[in-house]
């Protein structure tokens, strides 16, 4: 029997073992380099606390009883305790009537100031461009940047790990001859394994998934590398990443980040004490949005109010990959949504989970239907296409989450697909609904969504509804609503500035203005200089295209909202090839997500035009940073709703939103009255209180009121002519 080569054994033993000791390597290296990020962390909290002692006086040390000198340190020039960091005890000792055990008790009163500035302290993070970056800022995105690459390659390594691991256990243990000395005094039988074994060992080598692991193994290496400027380019794409994982670090410094408001605390224990399993989670969650996957985990029937920008759909994804994961082999959830907004939960599905897709809208409905009921999944449909569904579903097969997105759509409970909807109240487990306006009307309608999913609490909070801000109120909720605002968890937000751009009006505009008046049309009123079809007369557009221009200047991009399909054609046309895209009512729901995409990869300056019904519900506009109204709107929540998809979580810029307003016009008494049902809304709304909703249309009243008094104030002047 032919002597095989030990040497090239020996050399194929070692290579497997080196790739091995590599990806043992690559997971220990997880705990050091989540202490990396923990220590920057901390070193740019100190930095803060440093920079928040020079604004506390020295006079503070007085209420010491260390019997520190303070007038001799102010006599030094030691004004603050700022001053006093930053100088060595060497030069403090200097200072006369200063000794070394006043410094002792210096440093150490100034140690407990910092450290109590520092433990309270959030870390953010600062876009790349925006004039507040540092050194350490950056360092800091570098190497969460870095983990999550490393992370992502831990994730497909693991699996292949365990199998490398367990061959380089049985080689370790194998009876086979791995030298010559020992093959010479091997019997037969060792010596026909150990040439078995030899093969097995080079096909190993020589195998797809060895090479594979050396893939992996150099993707890894390279991640360990990432440039700072791939790191900053990755953030101002997707800063939301940046700072979920921050939070599940728990490297953010000082008081945990805020989750729920009003929640009893045996309640609230309950929930952060449900389990998550987010194995097949492709995506990171922020800790408030677990706390509200959590919530509707352990509560089974609610309302989640969420502000708009806040990742309602991902927290309801996360729900879903937790009961497949953990319940049901074939769990069937089934989303009901406005037709717009149906790619986008298709698109979200596919992005976090591998969880199978079916739309149930159009013609192949019919057998999407089937396929689903066979195969588990999620399920997608559109109010419209209830009627077609629902018999399919009625006493046929159980739901283990039902979610209504955009719930106000069920408020009325008269309306055919509000009844089609409670038809499946039996058949779900769970039923989720989502909406950010859940207070858009008056107070019954939001008492229909509650009697819907806890018809056992109707009539309590039925006889409580008119209370407003109470915290019984509240209290009485907590079980079934959740909502919070972007202000109370989204702290990394960049400032929005909201300015009302007041027009000089042309003579073209006046005209056009007094015309609408005389002929008594709100709706022309409303358009007030861009109701002449020369935009080069409007004063509105003059100042829109200078909006624009320094946008390209400062690397912006610009959205742009109208009520108004005429408008949007005008600015469309004026604008030209800086026109990234229109949407309208009338833009293919598939088409709207595409055009976003593009509008997002364009060059700054590119100007999106979206009519603000269609443009304000259900898609995410992050990529701009300058917002245009061209007119004010008749409800404060379409302005708000619009806003939101812009001023929303991965939003890493200020965001920058003008009201072009015309004087001596409608838009005087619209943006006043608009002002004032703009606070009583955001009152009763970020407050959860069942009031009166301040987000009705303007009256007609008003809108007669309005043409009387400015038929009075213009018409006199057509007269004179």
């Amino acid at each position: 029997m032919k002597k095989p080569d030990f040497r090239e054994l020996k050399n194929n033993i070692k290579i497997i073992e080196s790739v091995n000791l590599g990806f043992e390597s690559m997971f220990a290296d997880r705990d050091n380099q989540k202490e990396a990020i923990s220590s920057l962390c901390a070193l740019i909290a100190h930095d803060y606390a440093i920079d928040e002692l020079s604004s506390i006086s020295v006079t503070e040390l007085k209420n010491s009883k260390a019997g520190i000198r303070v007038s001799a340190l102010l006599a030094a020039g030691y004004n603050t305790l700022g001053d006093i960091a930053r100088v060595s005890d060497h030069e403090l000792l200097r200072t006369e009537g200063i000794g070394e055990k006043q410094t002792e008790s210096i440093r150490q009163i100034i140690t407990e100031f910092a450290n109590s500035l520092s433990s309270h302290y959030m870390v953010g993070l600062e876009a790349p461009g925006s004039g507040k970056e540092t050194p350490k800022n950056n360092e800091l995105l570098t190497q969460l940047w870095r983990y999550m690459k490393c992370e992502k390659i831990r994730s497909e390594a693991e699996e292949p790990f365990k199998n490398l691991r367990a061959y380089v256990e049985l080689m370790r243990r194998d009876a086979m001859a791995k030298s010559s000395f020992r093959w010479l005094f091997s019997g037969n039988e060792t010596k026909q394994h150990t040439l078995f074994m030899i093969k097995d060992i080079e096909g190993y080598c020589a195998s797809p998934f060895f090479k594979r692991l050396l893939n992996l193994l150099s993707d890894y290496n390279s991640a360990l590398k990432t440039e700072q400027s791939e790191a900053l380019d990755a953030y101002s794409k997707n800063s939301a990443d940046f700072y979920a994982l921050l939070e599940n670090l728990e490297s953010r410094m000082g008081h945990k980040p805020f989750l729920y408001d009003s929640i009893p605390v045996n309640l609230a224990d309950a929930i952060e004490d449900t389990e998550l399993c987010l194995e097949d989670f492709k995506g990171n969650l922020r800790a408030y949005q677990a706390f509200g996957a959590k919530y509707i985990l352990n509560q089974k029937k609610v309302l989640l109010g969420d502000e708009m920008g806040l990742g309602k759909t991902i927290q309801a994804i996360a729900v879903m990959i937790h009961i497949n994961a953990t319940e049901y082999e074939k769990s069937h959830f089934l989303i009901v949504c406005p037709a717009s907004v149906i790619i986008n939960w298709e698109r979200e599905i596919r992005k976090f989970s591998e969880l199978n897709r079916y739309i149930l809208h159009g013609q192949s409905t019919e057998g999407d239907l089937l396929r689903w009921k066979e195969n588990g999944g999620a399920a997608i449909t559109n109010y419209e296409s209830l009627n077609k569904i629902i018999d399919g579903i009625d006493n046929r097969m159980k739901l283990s989450l039902l979610i209504i997105d955009e719930a106000h759509y069920i408020k009325n409970p008269g309306a055919l697909r509000t009844q089609y909807i409670r038809k499946l109240y039996d058949e779900s487990e769970s039923i989720l609904l989502m909406t950010g306006t859940p207070l858009e009307n008056r107070v019954d309608e939001m008492c229909n969504l509650i009697e819907f999913i806890r018809p056992d609490m109707t009539q309590e909070i039925r006889k409580i509804a008119h209370l407003r801000n109470l915290p019984e109120f509240k209290e009485k909720l907590s079980s079934l609503y959740l909502r919070r605002t972007r202000k109370q968890v989204l702290t990394e937000l960049p400032p929005i500035d909201e300015k009302q751009e007041w027009c000089d009006m042309t003579l073209e505009d006046r005209e056009s203005y007094v015309s609408a008046v005389a002929s008594g049309s709100f709706s022309d009123m409303r358009r007030v200089s861009y109701i002449q079809d020369d935009t080069g007369t409007s004063s509105k557009a003059a100042r829109l295209l200078e909006i624009c221009q320094e946008a390209v200047c400062e690397g912006r991009k610009v959205v742009v909202f109208s009520f108004f399909r005429d408008t949007i054609e005008k600015i469309s046309c004026l604008l030209g090839d800086r026109c990234a895209g229109v949407i309208t009512g009338d833009t293919r729901i598939e088409d709207r997500q595409l055009i976003i995409d593009r509008f997002g990869g364009n060059d700054s300056g590119d100007v999106l035009i979206c009519q603000v019904q269609a443009g304000g519900v259900g898609l995410n506009i992050q990529a701009a940073s300058i917002v245009i109204f061209c007119e004010p709107q008749i409800k404060p929540s379409l302005t708000w709703q619009a806003l939101s998809r812009v001023y929303r979580m991965g939003q890493i810029r200020n965001v920058l939103v003008y009201h072009l307003l015309c004087q001596d016009t409608l838009d005087e008494y619209m943006i006043g009255i608009l002002e004032e049902k703009k606070l009583e809304f955001n009152d009763f709304a970020d407050g959860s209180a069942i009031a009166e909703a301040y987000d009705s249309l303007i009256d007609k009243d008003f809108v007669r009121s309005v043409i009387e008094q400015e038929k009075k104030k213009y018409l006199p002047m057509v007269v004179e002519d």
